[in-house]
């Protein structure tokens, strides 16, 4: 199974997150758009594996009381679009410490700094400069996932394995 962990989002923050999707779709020629159902903030990605009961541990020891945090500003890798996350030391100590947790526990995850962000588009293409206007939504991170991705009839699709209430 391909597998990361993640934090889903509030109906308010999913709102604006479709919102600003759809802010750049109307100000491109083509591109691939995050599904609403698909929008999430990786705190780890796991790759390939079978051992969900060790992620599932892994989770269990991180989990951390609830927060809040908030999405703010936009950018882009190369054709990638994302939305940003206002620096947040909880939401980095509790990714750091899952990421830390899993490589403890024989997982290879990558070792560069947590950058939080949102993909809301790949392979965009526009005709001119793009331009998104995100409004400052915050929401309370009380839930962390465990999450499946996988293609089914040629949709990308990510389905909860197990989740921990914080």
């Amino acid at each position: 199974m391909r597998l990361f962990i993640a934090v889903h989002f509030s109906k308010e923050v999913k709102y604006a997150l479709l919102s600003a999707i759809e802010e750049l779709k109307a100000q491109t020629v083509k591109g691939s758009f995050t599904r609403p159902e698909n929008l999430h903030l990786t705190l780890a990605f796991i790759g390939e594996s079978e051992n969900v009961s060790a992620i599932c541990g892994v989770i269990d020891r991180c989990a951390a009381p609830a927060f809040e945090m908030a999405i703010s500003g936009a950018g882009h890798f190369g054709n990638l679009y994302w939305v940003g996350i206002e620096k947040n030391q909880k939401l980095n100590s509790l990714a750091e410490n899952i990421r830390t947790e899993l490589r403890r526990s024989g997982f290879e995850i990558e070792d560069r700094a947590f950058k939080p962000h949102i993909t809301i588009a790949r392979q965009i293409e526009a005709a001119g400069p793009v331009s998104l206007s995100i409004e400052r939504k915050a929401m309370t991170v009380s839930r962390i996932s465990l999450m499946k991705s996988e293609r089914i009839n040629g949709k990308l699709t990510y389905t909860e394995v197990y989740g921990r209430d914080l």
